[in-house]
């Protein structure tokens, strides 16, 4: 049975779009347009844009309590996200139906992906680290090249400003959680520093479903974190920037009765900036940098995989053409080492880029070309075009088409173990996309509906022997998303339901562990040394196989979660978080366990 919230008639989802938000006796409270770098990586407002962006600020994270980054992203962002156990846990995204490798993850513009696997490890990225996340939904590789078939999450960390803060936090399964943060400027020159523990004996990540690797007994996590932003001005618009984050997280999980396994994992990114306006209508930025996973697992199956990116980027914006043109080269040299032996354990991409923004009167047009030579497969010219058209202020509708492709992994290419071996000639996987939106913002209320087709060529599959991979599937991903938002009052009220129809065209089967339908709703406000909050995340069934086979098939499920926080002093803030109020039983992969109702309190100390 789908969620309520997620069974609106049709004619209430076209009024909610269609007419002007408005409550009598509600004060509208202005709302600032918001500027984003990621959509077309020109610092733009948001009413401009002609990209479906997301944007989770820092209320919003700090509002989170113990929430992962997933489950953040799941009820801000508009994702599927999947995940096998609790904290800690590996996890994956999924934007507009697409794989959860068809997703570029940033951190201040550093890659720190895993290319053995092609995933990224969302599950040790921590909050504490993040002051924004921007999430660009649609492919993206005309900006952004290999594997932005699904979108592109950029998060940036804690930098800049004058402030300092500890806190400290208790919950549910004896959940610690502890974070100190500084910051301060002196002339031209600021500085941050955060750091953060987190410690939790969660759950059993498996059950008695998973025939192969359940084990009983609990699966804690620790995680150990620390940032630090660097920047001197050292000239009138010349600036110089350094970024360092290092995560290391602890995660016992199952792989069978009677054994004790750890995945031990180090993250970390760290990139040198130089910011210089060279000219009155020329900006640069020169970014040298270099972004890590390390991966080793000790218990019944012991493995080491590492993967180091070295990373430079050379971007010039310009003013022209009356808007802006960004334009640039990008090296990225990928290295692995693992005790498991790759025939070839680095390759190379070179990439040049060009992207526009203009405005035209009414006319808005964004347009990006991007060719990506990898010394692997060779080269790869991907774009994307856009047309926007101001109705009226606040009316916008627009239309866009875009190519991406995606690089297959090193585990793709070159894994070898005794039953199964990768494939050296595979081919990157290939999109097509189209899309349509129509989109209301006068600052207090806001609506959108957004239409997507997008087609996937190429698809990496395991063969018929099981033996090894191939590029066979072709998939096909339709929907929708409608989005309603309201500021009034010191209330925020969004909601948004994703429809679609992820399909593999070969069998006509859903792809794994996508919904048709789903959906967040969220109210949040404040009232003096008060303010609370609460918020629905819904999805409709799903299958945890190819097959579709019923005995795969994962129901549906909604679940609510509330938060409350107080004032003490203008120095002391107490807040409470509950999330799965309801105490919902509900899955997200097939034989592993989720969440159930648990409790987070926290007590924050800012000095200034």
């Amino acid at each position: 049975m789908k969620p309520p919230f997620l069974q609106l008639p049709a004619r209430v989802a076209v009024a909610l779009l269609c007419c002007r938000i408005a409550e009598p006796g509600l004060a509208q409270i202005a709302q600032l347009d918001p500027v984003v770098v990621t959509a077309t990586r020109i610092p733009q407002p948001v009413s401009s844009l002609l990209s479906d962006m997301r944007i989770i600020d820092s209320d919003a994270i700090a509002a989170a309590g113990n929430q992962t980054l997933l489950e953040l992203l799941q009820s801000q962002g508009g994702v599927e996200v999947a995940a096998t156990g609790g904290p800690g846990q590996p996890g994956a995204v999924f934007i507009r139906g697409t794989n959860a490798n068809h997703v570029v993850v940033l951190i201040d513009g550093v890659r720190i992906n895993s290319a053995t696997s092609g995933t990224n490890a969302f599950e040790n990225i921590p909050l504490n680290q993040i002051e924004r996340i921007e999430i660009l939904r649609g492919p993206a590789s005309g900006l952004y090249g290999a594997d932005a078939i699904g979108g592109v999450i950029q998060i940036f960390t804690r930098q800049g400003g004058n402030r300092a803060a500890v806190s400290a936090g208790y919950g549910t399964w004896n959940t610690q959680r502890y974070t100190a943060n500084l910051a301060r400027e002196f002339g031209a020159t600021r500085f941050s520093v955060q750091a953060g523990y987190s410690d939790s004996r969660a759950f059993s990540a498996t059950n008695e479903k998973n025939v192969f690797s359940f084990n009983p007994d609990n699966d804690p996590y620790r995680n150990r974190n620390i940032g630090a932003n660097v920047s001197h001005r050292w000239a009138p618009g010349q600036e110089i920037a350094l970024h360092a984050l290092v995560s290391e997280g602890d995660t016992h999980f199952d792989s069978g009765p009677g054994s004790d396994d750890v995945n031990r994992q180090r993250l970390s990114s760290y990139s040198l900036e130089s910011r210089n306006q060279l000219a009155a209508s020329w900006s640069s930025l020169l970014r040298l940098a270099r972004g890590t996973d390390n991966l080793e697992t000790t218990g019944s199956f012991p493995s080491t995989f590492r993967t180091d990116q070295n990373q430079a980027t050379w971007q010039n914006d310009f003013a022209a053409l009356a808007g802006k043109i960004a334009a640039g080269l990008e090296y990225r040299r990928e290295e692995v080492s693992s005790t498991t032996e790759f025939s070839q354990a680095s390759r190379t991409i070179r990439s040049i880029f060009a992207g526009y923004s203009g405005t035209f009167g009414a006319n808005l047009v964004q347009a990006a070309l991007r060719h990506d030579d990898n010394s692997q497969f060779g080269g790869r010219t991907t774009g994307n075009l856009a047309y926007g058209y101001r109705i009226t202020p606040a009316w916008r509708i627009s239309a866009a088409a875009a190519t991406a492709f995606k690089a297959p992994s090193f585990n793709d290419l070159y894994f070898v173990s005794p039953f199964f071996s990768g494939n050296p000639d595979l081919k990157p996987e290939r999109a097509n996309n189209r899309e349509a939106a129509l989109n209301f913002d006068d600052g207090a209320h806001r609506a959108g509906l957004t239409l997507f087709d997008n087609r996937i060529h190429d698809l990496i599959a395991v063969d018929s022997t099981f033996t090894s991979v191939v590029n066979v599937n072709e998939a096909h991903i339709r929907g929708a998303t409608l989005m309603v938002g309201l500021d009034a009052a010191n209330h925020r009220l969004r909601a948004e339901v994703t429809r679609e129809n992820p399909v593999d065209e070969a069998t006509g089967n859903r792809l794994v562990r996508r919904a048709k339908t789903f959906g967040t709703l969220s109210v949040n406000g404040a009232a003096g040394a008060w303010s609370w909050g609460g918020e629905v995340v819904a999805s409709g069934d799903r299958y945890d196989a190819v097959t579709n086979s019923p005995s795969s098939r994962l129901a549906g499920y909604a679940l609510l979660s509330l938060r409350a926080g107080y004032a003490i002093s203008p120095k002391y803030r107490v807040s409470v978080r509950w999330n799965n109020v309801l105490d919902k039983s509900y899955e997200l992969v097939g034989g592993y366990n989720t969440p159930r109702s648990n409790v987070f309190a926290m007590l924050e100390y800012t000095p200034e």
